[in-house]
């Protein structure tokens, strides 16, 4: 008996010593976040409504406090207010033809960091209107990074074909219409519900010559700078899957309409160089510098009509194969097979080892993957195998600054690596570094609003981190990455993590361009969520491989939400490995459960959960969403979860994924209850909208600030490090298709994107 009321003592003892703890823990983060929030109302007072902002979100990582989630609120209701008035302003000021005014204006409601996109395209406007193209061009694409909507999107990209080429539609043939836009959408869709082959064959068909034959045409000669090329956006994908409609054909069968416009003789001469019709690929890029000589990209294209007839100049039968070889590059690129186009061009040396073109692709494919040994060794050959100097000049840009750009390549992967890892660590409420200090904070279960709490408990994974806090870590890593995807776009780390970015942002299409590289590079497709089925409730990692998924145990969960740790680590990150690089030798022992293709019956998206139907049982995934309430029900709910579930359909190829409806069914539309499931994605809580404050980097990227904050702590002229970003930018760009205009350009002022 005494025994028993020693140990009753004992542990009442350590509970009050625990709760005094952590009791002591709170004052201490209290303490902490009311020095903050005093310094966030200085920042207020001094007008500085943005710093303040992020000052508050910043005390939220210590503990929530209501007075702060209030005083954002407030503090967004005043941005807002400001931005309203800014864009008020500026109208006044464009309307009355004062651009340069209007434009100051707006730069500076830039900087309260809301409603980006459409003051990104009042800019647009003001610039063009000032001469400034390339400048226009540039933020038109920031405001399309940051809209949503694809039909608004379809406009804002033919504004850019506009601003590009100058082509504009004064009566639209609305016979021709619809089969344009359906050729638009078609050029977004590369790779995914779009592929690139046509019926047209290749130019070499009817001309092969026998290997021996001594009539072989000779080679004309052909400039050495001339060699030089860039290679088109891309990044790859591993989906099993065919595309289903090819846009090349839909674009033929438009040829006598398009070939008058110098988007459609652009995207003409992408199909014919996509089919291996080099020399009608060249013809069409001479049409479109006739009809749009002060194209943007007048000089990139002059460049390549030099590739294509350094090309078609090749000799006998390896010439034949090179051509071949090269048409198939191209469309790899486009689909973002990168594993496939890299295979080619190594073929394409094999057949024509001093034909130097491709000694500068293949150092240029490597650059941007960040294989700086291979880049090197390849940029070297081309420097030998070309005899003009402004052409080794140019490989020698590339090769004075590979080491510097690995290093602070590196240096911001490992900044955005350590931000998501304390998001994902908070949200899954896994007991990674630091966890300690967070027993005072407020956890909870379904991230949605209470009166929703109850029916979503088991319908969204993860714990209540603060909305404020999580979207500005989200932007700050989107920075790193940003930096990191300018110096190497296809280094597979840089697009692990900014997949997860775009998923965070609810973008499913950026998210699966950035996981095509990492699929290229041999890597698995990876996402977070809680897992359920029978008896079990745990944080787990994701990963999609070629043959199977993998489901790393992270942490398991009680009724409580309390956690218990896995028996084996997850990887030394707790994480499962957040980031993994292609070369590493991966073979850790996890707790997981491993499936193979032939185990899956069925994935299926259900509300907002993905259901996975095994031959033996059934689990679900609730994916880690972190920057906006949690939508649990109706189209938001399904169009949530269907980004996962096309991951499913196209890394492992499970073709038989059922998605989700996008539109309202018709039982919804009766139902009072759609309203609140519509409002669960609302962002208003915070006033800031993930996706504008999340760009896509791939499309809109500011160089020069860019290589401005790379540059900071290094010793590499400015102009150096600019020619070697602008080059890999035009690796992913240089082809992109044109969307084609069907519309006059609409050149009013905006005061929303609609």
């Amino acid at each position: 008996m005494r025994t028993k009321t020693v140990v009753v003592v004992f542990l009442l003892s350590s509970a009050l010593a625990a709760e005094n703890l952590e009791k002591t823990q709170k004052k201490a983060l209290e303490t902490q976040v009311k020095a903050m929030t005093a310094e966030a109302q200085s920042l207020v007072k001094a007008g500085q409504l943005a710093e303040a902002r992020i000052k508050y979100a910043e005390s939220q990582a210590l503990i929530e406090m209501k007075d702060v989630t209030e005083a954002i609120k407030h503090l967004d209701e005043e941005i807002h207010k400001r931005v309203k008035d800014t864009l008020g302003e500026s109208r006044k000021l464009y309307d009355s033809h004062k651009f340069k005014e209007a434009a100051a204006e707006l730069e500076q409601g830039m900087n309260f960091q809301a409603s980006q996109p459409v003051l990104a395209y009042d800019l647009a406007l003001c610039y063009y209107q000032l001469g400034d193209r390339n400048k226009a061009l540039e933020y038109l694409r920031k405001a399309k990074a940051g809209t949503p909507d694809p039909k608004q999107k379809q406009k804002l990209l033919q504004l850019a074909t506009f601003y590009t080429t100058g082509e504009n539609v004064t009566s639209p043939n609305d016979s021709n219409k619809g089969r344009i836009s359906q050729v638009n959408r078609l050029s977004e869709s590369i790779g995914m519900e779009a592929s690139l082959g046509d019926a047209g064959g290749d130019e070499d068909s009817t001309f092969e010559v026998d290997a021996d034959s001594s009539d072989a045409p000779a080679a004309p000669p052909v400039s050495p700078a001339s060699l030089k090329t860039n290679l088109p956006a891309a990044t790859h994908s591993n989906a099993s899957a065919t595309p289903r409609s090819s846009l090349c054909n839909a674009l033929g069968d438009l040829k006598a309409t398009l070939a008058s416009h110098p988007s459609g003789a652009f995207d003409l001469a992408n199909c014919a160089e996509s089919n291996g019709r080099a020399a009608e690929a060249a013809r069409f890029l001479e049409q479109y510098l006739e009809m749009a000589p002060g194209a943007l990209d007048g000089d990139d294209v002059r460049v390549r009509i030099a590739d294509l007839k350094a090309l078609l100049a090749l000799p006998g039968p390896s010439g034949i194969q090179v051509r071949r070889l090269y048409a198939s590059i191209y469309t790899a690129l486009a689909e973002r097979k990168y594993d496939r186009a890299l295979a080619d061009l190594k073929t394409a040396s094999d057949a024509a080892p001093e034909f130097a073109l491709t000694k500068w692709n293949l150092g240029l494919l490597y650059e941007a993957m960040g294989d700086v040994d291979r880049a090197r060794t390849n940029f070297t050959a081309f420097q030998q195998l070309t005899s003009e100097q402004k052409a080794k000049d140019e490989a020698g840009v590339h090769l004075s600054t590979l080491d510097a750009k690995k290093t602070k390549y590196d240096e911001e992967i490992d900044e955005a690596d350590d931000i998501l890892s304390d998001l994902l660590g908070r949200a899954m409420k896994l007991p990674l570094d630091g966890s300690e200090k967070r027993s005072a904070l407020r956890v909870r279960r379904a991230r949605v609003k209470k009166k929703e709490e109850a029916k979503a408990r088991n319908r969204v994974g993860g714990f209540a981190i603060p909305f404020a806090y999580a979207q500005q870590q989200l932007g700050r890593a989107s920075e790193h990455l940003q930096v990191a995807l300018a110096l190497f776009p296809l280094g597979a780390e840089a697009n692990e993590l900014m997949g997860l970015v775009f998923l965070q942002a609810n973008d499913g299409r950026s998210a699966i361009k950035s996981f095509d590289v990492v699929a290229s590079q041999g890597l698995p497709v990876s996402f977070y969520a809680e897992m359920r089925g029978h008896k079990q409730d745990q944080a787990v990692k994701c990963e999609l491989h070629r043959d199977g998924l993998h489901f790393i145990s992270l942490s398991s969960y009680d009724k409580k939400g309390n956690t218990t740790p896995p028996g084996k680590p997850a990887g030394e990150d707790g994480l499962g490995d957040l980031v993994l690089e292609p070369s590493a030798d991966r073979q850790p022992s996890f707790d997981s459960l491993d499936l193979t293709l032939a185990d899956i019956k069925k994935v299926e998206t259900d509300k907002g959960v993905l259901k996975l139907k095994l031959t033996q049982k059934e689990i679900s995934l609730a994916p880690i969403y972190l920057p906006s309430f949690t939508p649990v029900e109706g189209p938001p709910a399904r169009r949530f979860a269907n980004n996962y579930t096309r991951l499913f359909v196209r890394y492992p190829g499970l073709e038989d994924s059922k998605l989700g409806s996008e539109g309202m069914t018709g039982g919804e539309k009766f139902k009072m209850g759609y309203n609140i499931a519509t409002s669960s994605l609302d962002i208003a809580m915070s006033g800031f909208n993930p996706i504008s404050a999340i760009g896509s980097v791939q499309d809109a990227i500011d160089i020069t600030r860019t290589i401005h904050s790379a540059m900071a702590s290094l010793s590499v002229s400015f102009a150096t490090w600019e020619r070697s970003v602008e080059d890999q930018q035009q690796l992913l760009a240089g082809k992109e298709f044109k969307t084609i205009p069907t519309q006059p350009a609409n050149l009013a002022f905006a005061q929303e994107l609609k």
